[in-house]
């Protein structure tokens, strides 16, 4: 009943997507009626009914389906009466254009300084010495830097890790990972469980031996478990040409003697093993495949387990599962909003069920993270996708920012080299599509639900719902199947491109 009833509320959704917040007869300024501005060129932004004509300063202005209109007013220096009309409506105010900014107060200084310097404390950094340990899903990070998706992480690290931190700010903890190496973890990802002894020697207290290693076929992926002595911070990373996964594991010396290669290795040609400085052991796995499917690194007693998924055995959509991320959801995250009104949460939604359709139809499984207008963490998502066992995850959003009246196109995000071929050919088939500009391809994005390591993961930003036009076409239901048929398409052609990889077709 459940999945029926958000069918059915997603339906009724994408009906009523055009005109969301604009009604017939109705003329509202959203933007632009404000007393004194410091630039020039001015934006006056609003609502009327869809398609309705609006004139402002008697100059005819484009009014979208959606009723969101615009406009870039050249301001002169004092006042500047504005005048909007449609149909018989009128509104009218001034906008004061001052070519000087008003100076601060001494109030509005003082405030602005002890803002600056809260800001500075909460990122001062003072010697501490505790003992942490990870929780699911911690990360390390490389510095101490930020931006809206969090630090700059390395990798997730498998849980009850134990390591030593000798410095701490407000939000982060420096770790020690060897006598040469330090990372950054976020507080909320570590349990304390101790203070460190005084005159701690990392070397003495924290440096273990790694032990012999093996390889084997565990059914539907082969497993490489690494002998280490105990359980150590690592950084793991994959290659391509050749294709390999480098195991870097933090207050380990090297003692690995044996290599064991059990018969069978569907994923895993080598194993070697190196010593690159004097607490710090380097196991290279080198990979039979040429193509990635995902992997895992999670702590078994001392035993760090590489677990590499298997190359599908037959590489066409409908031998796979394909989970779905609509972005967002739920009271607390619309998402992006559009002038109409137009929600993110909503289109993301939709989006992911016209996806959906169309890959069931050429008979992939199809797993959603949400189902309906429900809020969902990054970490409920994953557990999700994991549980389910997808193949290849894509995660659906709308983007944001800049002006209102420009178009700035659509991208595709991955946060692994591995995985730029799948948001090549997505982008590409999406950049067919009439006016649709390309804003860019980026890598490694700093989003949480594609840096784990389990499955290909792409982020497809469609359109900027900030942009009046682009907004327009979200707001149409027959242009997001659009986008979805041509997101389907690119991710047929990746699939293709991993059999021919695998000897499993031809050109």
């Amino acid at each position: 009943m459940r999945r029926i009833f958000s069918y059915m509320a997603v339906a009724a959704m994408s009906a009523i997507a055009f005109g969301a917040n604009a009604q017939e007869g109705t003329l509202v300024v959203k933007r632009g009626q404000v007393d004194t501005v410091y630039k020039a060129k001015h934006q006056v932004l609003g609502l009327a009914a869809p398609q309705a004509e609006v004139v402002v300063n008697g100059k005819a202005v484009k009014a979208y389906k959606t009723g969101s209109w615009g406009v870039e007013l050249e301001l002169t220096a004092g006042d500047n009466p504005i005048e909007v009309k449609s149909g018989n409506e009128s509104k009218s105010f001034n906008v004061y254009y001052s070519k000087t900014r008003k100076p601060l107060t001494e109030e509005q200084k003082a405030a602005a300084k002890a803002k600056q310097a809260a800001e500075e404390e909460k990122a001062k950094f003072y010697p501490t010495s505790v003992k942490v340990k990870s929780k699911k899903y911690s990360y390390l990070n490389y510095g101490a830097g930020t931006d809206r998706l969090g630090g700059a992480k390395i990798n997730y690290l498998s849980e009850g890790i134990e390591m030593y931190a000798d410095a701490e700010n407000a939000n982060l903890y420096r770790v020690r990972l060897s006598q040469n190496r330090y990372a950054y973890i976020p507080k909320s990802q570590v349990d304390v469980v101790g203070k460190a002894n005084e005159g701690y020697d990392f070397m003495q207290e924290n440096v273990v031996l790694s032990g012999s290693s093996t390889a084997y076929n565990m059914g539907s992926y082969d497993r490489v478990s690494l002998g280490i002595g105990g359980k150590k911070p690592y950084i793991v990373k994959e290659y391509t040409d050749p294709h390999k996964i480098v195991v870097d594991v933090y207050g380990v010396q090297c003692n690995s003697n044996w290599l064991t290669h059990k018969s069978g290795l569907k994923s895993v040609d080598n194993i070697d093993v190196e010593s690159i400085d004097s607490d710090v052991t380097r196991f290279t796995i080198y990979l039979k495949t040429k193509s990635s499917w995902g992997f895992s690194a999670n702590y078994s007693g001392n035993s760090l387990n590489i677990d590499i998924k298997h190359v599908p055995e037959k590489l066409y959509l409908k031998n796979l599962t394909i989970g779905i991320d609509a972005g967002h959801g739920g009271p607390q995250s619309n998402g992006a909003v559009g002038l109409s009104g137009l929600k993110e949460k909503d289109m993301n939604l939709d989006m992911a069920y016209k996806l959906k359709a169309i890959l069931e139809k050429q008979g992939a499984k199809v797993v959603l993270t949400r189902e309906e207008d429900e809020g969902m963490s990054i970490r409920e998502r994953q557990d999700k996708m994991i549980e389910k066992k997808a193949d290849i995850v894509i995660s659906i959003h709308c983007n944001a920012g800049g002006s209102p009246l420009s178009t700035l196109g659509t991208s595709t995000y991955y946060r692994y080299n591995v995985y730029k071929p799948l948001a090549e050919d997505i982008l590409g088939y999406l950049l067919t599509m009439e006016d649709v500009k390309n804003f860019g391809m980026v890598g490694n994005f700093n989003f949480s639900l594609s840096a784990i390591t389990e499955f290909p993961c792409v982020l497809v930003e469609t359109l900027f719902i900030s942009s009046l036009w682009e907004e327009e076409q979200l707001a149409d239901p027959a242009f997001r199947q659009a986008m979805m048929e041509n997101v389907a398409k690119g991710l047929n052609d990746y699939i293709k491109e991993c059999r021919i990889l695998e000897g499993q077709a031809k050109k």
